[in-house]
């Protein structure tokens, strides 16, 4: 079974950004995690880690160098992309403008397997994340689409093949 963390990259102590922003219980300082997060995923290889929230955070580290770096040294490192307007700007998937980010469609494309589509909606809000997971979708070229919306998540999670 697939561990899902959640957790904010801090690559050195920092003070929170915007500690108002993440609210309470969250501290005004963060310690560096990074270090202590490789050690995680080196102690039993053979262990699925999904880091959930690639594409939002509130310290403004969870950047595409970060997570490739990551990726490449980690081969049990997984990653669930959700987009909020509320997170970070410049470690969003999307361009101003429209589109996903050339960094973030070349990261994708380097571990197609490593990545699933995920929201974090409540069902009791708007679905403006589950409409960004929509919108995230149709900006991937068809076969990235189809392996990070759907093909990829019975790999991870070991689930069986739906039957037709």
């Amino acid at each position: 079974m697939p561990v899902e963390l959640h957790m904010e990259a801090v690559p050195r102590d920092m003070s929170f950004p915007d500690a108002e922003l993440a609210g309470s219980p969250n501290p005004a300082y963060l310690h560096e995690n990074i270090a202590a997060f490789g050690r995680l995923l080196d102690h039993n290889p053979r262990a699925r880690i999904v880091w959930v929230h690639a594409g939002w955070d509130l310290t403004g580290e969870r950047t595409v160098a970060l997570m490739r770096s990551l990726l490449g040294a980690h081969r049990n490192l997984f990653m669930s992309v959700k987009s909020d307007p509320a997170g970070t700007p410049a470690t969003a998937p999307f361009m101003p403008g429209g589109g996903l980010k050339p960094g973030w469609l070349a990261m994708l494309q380097a571990f197609p397997d490593r990545f699933v589509v995920g929201s974090d909606q409540f069902y009791d809000s708007p679905p403006i994340r589950s409409e960004r997971a929509r919108k995230f979708v149709d900006f991937l070229p068809p076969d990235l689409a189809r392996a990070i919306a759907h093909q990829n998540v019975r790999h991870i999670y070991r689930l069986p093949a739906a039957a037709h």
